[in-house]
């Protein structure tokens, strides 16, 4: 009779929650969409604008795949985040708010990926709904920039979502719908392996075909002696989708431009992964808003607050992989499925987070967005394990309710702090005049339209500023600006991109880095504005047209010059020059470390020679893979001033060039200037 009431009590309270649950999701919908249109102005970056400014590029050039663009660690971005916002360009200015409606759209199908991913789960009601409050709270800063806000993890994990979601309907179904979820199965593979074929294969591809395998191996023993092969027909679609996208994926890249990148890893020794897997559980805890703030006081609400906090993310670290292990299970159906899936994706991705040099663990909150996806499904399953089975003892099992309750009610933390610190910002519109933002209307004001920033502050600009002002990244080298081409176009870079004046902007700590002599010299006299912490110098022309090094097809005679800033390892630079004397054996110059892009070049060295032996100065070349491959040599035999011009074609896009010169120390060495051009090849001739 106890048992009886007790279970009847149980079943009028998840009613009840069940009723009112749908009410807090649509607080915490109400609160993400508040985070995305205006909480996210506070904490807008480069790194988030480069969606808006691919999907300009492709505008601009009509490419969906610009060639001019240089991709990063072999991600060829092809069903991305920029795709909403190629979609809303028609009716959007490309500023913040067509950037804050493709997040609402990447929200959207983040949340309705989670409902579909809970219904193959196989939970009940309850349980689905509250995972949606954890999913949809956003459960810390950090992971609601990783979901939400940047939406890289957030859209990598919707894919697996959908994925999952066609290949068990494809196991399922009959006829044509058969046909349809087959189709659907082979185009969201195609598109996650065209996007990136090693990355796909930890996060889908590894997952995917070992869950497959499961439920196949179970049918087989289910269904002895009458085989049953619809997962084998459904791994076969899976590989047909991953060897097409791999295809698609190098054809892709060999038409336009992709740095190395994170792609160069290497294995590390037993202290670097000791020292990885402790910043995993770092990354682990702030993830889930565990970390209290060093600043905050112990002995007040907000201290018991981040004592919760803190109590409830260890305990999380240590339930979800447990969960994990529990769910497990040799039984057939799609909640296996999706356990083995998210299993083997976190194991796969921890093994590599520990085990090599992918992550930077000197910031464990950001390198730990690996595993954010597998974090997303781990949750959900713990969720539905604790409500729906109870596997602990009720002690236990409500403190780690508990400590997914304050995942559920993380909102406003989530949501709101930014906001909360600057509530006093003016409004135009949508658009809080924050400093960013106003400096951006700074830039339009002053008629500043096409120039050059550091990573951090360019990219953000030329979004808040809708493209009235076009900030250009670039990086300080040895005195200069120079261009920094990752996740940007080589079009940004060339003399024709922009005729007129061009204005170079750098924090007031960034100046110390800048010859302003040096570069006055190429460019001319600028003048000089200040604004907030910036300081923007505004010279006659385009920088493009006067920095060596800029021009990657050398459209006009490039000159380089011997001073402070020249590269080498022998001999003095003076008065223009840099001399190896008698005795001084090697390199004289090296650098500068540039692109070339496809053609022929003729690389001109000014040269004065005297003394020693005739015949054995030293000798010139151009070049790259840090001299394992030169593309043109000659020795220096003759004495007295000389120009030394060596010509080369290159069929591909050259990086980090050398134009070096060597001294045998046999007689005096003096290289006075290099000059690089274009040459017409005998196919232009014609």
């Amino acid at each position: 009779m106890l048992l009886h009431l007790l279970m009847r009590a149980r079943l009028m309270q998840s009613g009840r929650l069940t009723r009112w649950l749908p009410v807090l999701l649509s607080i915490n919908i109400l609160l993400l969409a508040f985070y995305l249109v205006f909480d996210y102005q506070l904490v807008f970056h480069s790194d988030a604008a480069v969606k808006n400014l691919l999907a300009q590029e492709i505008v601009d050039t009509g490419q969906y795949f610009p060639h001019d663009w240089n991709y990063v660690n072999g991600d060829v971005w092809v069903f991305n985040t920029h795709t909403f916002i190629l979609l809303l360009l028609p009716f959007l200015h490309n500023g913040f708010l067509a950037h804050a409606a493709s997040d609402l759209l990447s929200a959207a199908l983040i949340l309705y990926g989670s409902w579909r991913l809970t219904g193959l789960l196989e939970q009940s009601r309850l349980a689905r709904l509250l995972g949606m409050l954890v999913l949809s709270a956003g459960m810390s800063l950090i992971m609601a920039e990783h979901i939400y806000g940047q939406a890289a993890y957030g859209s990598l994990y919707y894919m697996a979502c959908f994925l999952l979601l066609a290949y068990w309907s494809f196991t399922e179904a009959h006829g044509r719908s058969r046909l349809l979820w087959g189709g659907a199965t082979a185009v969201l593979t195609t598109l996650v392996f065209w996007t990136n074929p090693q990355r796909a294969l930890l996060f889908y591809g590894l997952p995917l075909l070992t869950a497959g395998a499961v439920q196949q191996w179970l049918a087989w023993r289910a269904a002895a002696p009458r085989r049953d092969w619809r997962h084998a027909q459904a791994m076969a679609v899976v590989v047909l989708g991953l060897v097409a996208g791999a295809v698609l994926n190098g054809y892709t890249l060999s038409k336009v431009n992709n740095n190395l990148g994170l792609t160069q890893i290497r294995w590390l020794d037993f202290n670097g992964m000791a020292h990885n897997l402790l910043a995993v559980v770092s990354g682990l805890m702030s993830l889930f808003d565990g970390i209290p703030n060093g600043q905050g006081k112990v002995a007040s609400l907000a201290g018991a607050y981040a004592a919760l906090r803190l109590l409830g993310a260890l305990l999380l670290v240590g339930l979800l992989p447990w969960g994990l292990v529990r769910a497990l299970q040799l039984q057939r159906g799609p909640r296996q499925l999706v356990v083995v899936f998210a299993a083997v994706s976190f194991a796969a991705n921890l093994f590599v987070m520990v085990t090599t040099s992918l992550a930077d663990m000197s910031s464990p909150d950001a390198s730990v967005r690996y595993l954010v996806p597998s974090l997303l499904y781990m949750l959900l399953i713990l969720v539905g394990l604790l409500v729906d089975h109870q596997p602990l003892q009720l002690p236990l099992r409500s403190a780690a309710l508990g400590a997914v309750v304050l995942l559920a009610t993380s909102a406003p933390t989530s949501y709101l702090y930014p906001f909360n610190e600057a509530q006093h910002l003016a409004h135009r519109g949508l658009i809080m005049l924050t400093p960013d933002q106003q400096l951006a209307d700074y830039l339009k004001q002053q008629g500043l339209r096409y120039g050059y920033a550091t990573f951090w502050n360019a990219g953000k600009l030329s979004v808040l500023s809708a493209g009235a002002a076009r900030v250009r990244p670039v990086a300080l080298d040895r005195g200069l600006p120079q261009p920094n081409r990752k996740l940007s176009s080589n079009r940004w870079y060339m003399p024709a991109a922009w005729q007129g004046e061009t204005f170079l902007m750098l924090r007031n700590d960034e100046l110390a880095h800048l010859d302003r002599a040096m570069l006055d010299s190429y460019a001319g006299q600028p003048r000089v504005l200040h604004y907030q912490n910036v300081t923007i110098l505004v010279y006659p022309g385009n920088l493009a047209a006067a920095v060596p090094g800029w021009d990657i097809e050398v459209q006009q005679r490039q000159h380089y010059a011997m001073n402070a800033a020249t590269l080498h390892m022998q001999g003095s630079v003076r008065d223009g020059v840099v001399t190896a004397a008698p005795g001084e054996q090697g390199n004289v110059h090296f650098g500068p470390m540039r692109m070339l892009a496809r053609g022929a070049y003729a690389v001109s060295f000014d040269l004065d020679t005297e003394g020693g032996s005739a015949g054995d100065y030293g000798m010139v070349d151009v070049a790259t893979d840090a001299g394992n491959t030169i593309h043109a040599r000659q020795a220096v035999t003759a004495a007295g001033k000389q120009r030394l011009t060596l010509r080369f074609e290159t069929r591909r896009p050259l990086d980090m060039v050398e134009f070096r010169a060597f001294s045998t120390g046999r007689g005096r060495f003096t290289l006075s200037g290099i000059d690089v051009e274009r040459i017409p090849t005998d196919l232009e001739k014609q």
